[in-house]
């Protein structure tokens, strides 16, 4: 027996439906494009709570959504240098230097010293190291609003250069992977709302995700079996 909740219409007048029945991911993706549009996209936070409403009680630990992360690795700077130098293959979403100048992919999410850049000709004041505490997301809005951005790396020397400036402190640059798609076409990763430590393939296997009651979420493997919340095809 299938049960689906009653439409609670987003802004964009898409409603929403939640799905009782466990499936996978990909059983689930299906179910949702025969029977409505598709898994469901979260555009902001307003969408994220009618998500809440209308799984009430019902949702007892987590349920799908539609968003997947690609297999592709799609590392980017953040002020859209193209990445002509690097030294690894990384399984997470965010990258920092380490003390000996190695670089290492981590989740976004931990608190870590950050190097912004100035658009200068003076060297001596082209690199800042920010010492306080922060996400890889704010750092990059720090850099962007105090100086230009979060770093680039373009050869060895300049790596060498950024380790002598941060003096042994690991710090955050400002290269990043994006994979994270929502199942309909179309839709544009805009908004997340990650629990804690997440997004963190653990395993390296992690390539689904799921909302908590709580409305938070987390990548799990796409072979659990959960219910999942679907857009409808018509207005409420």
């Amino acid at each position: 027996m299938i049960w689906e909740g009653l439409c609670v219409p987003a802004s964009s007048q898409i409603r929403k439906v939640y799905v009782e029945t466990v499936k996978s991911w990909s059983e689930a993706q299906s179910y949702c494009r025969e029977k409505h549009t598709d898994l469901a996209t979260v555009h902001s936070q307003e969408e994220a709570e009618q998500l809440l409403n209308i799984t009430g009680g019902s949702l007892n630990a987590t349920a799908w959504i539609g968003l997947y992360r690609d297999d592709t690795q799609n590392w980017q700077w953040s002020n859209s240098d193209d990445v002509i130098y690097s030294n690894w293959k990384a399984e997470l979403f965010c990258a920092s230097v380490n003390s000996q100048g190695e670089w290492e992919d981590r989740v976004c999410n931990e608190g870590k010293a950050f190097m912004c850049y100035n658009e200068t000709s003076n060297i001596t004041e082209r690199y800042i190291l920010i010492e306080e505490l922060k996400t890889w997301t704010e750092a990059q809005q720090y850099c962007k609003e105090h100086h230009t951005d979060l770093v680039s790396i373009k050869n060895t020397s300049e790596n060498e250069d950024l380790v002598k400036k941060a003096q042994g402190k690991p710090f955050w640059i400002g290269l990043f992977n994006n994979p994270w798609k929502w199942s309909r076409q179309g839709d544009n990763y805009t908004f997340h709302n990650w629990n804690g430590g997440e997004p963190n393939n653990w395993g390296g296997n992690e390539k689904c995700v799921e909302m908590s009651k709580s409305g938070q979420w987390n990548d799990i493997p796409c072979t659990f079996q959960l219910p999942f919340c679907c857009d409808g095809k018509d207005p409420c």
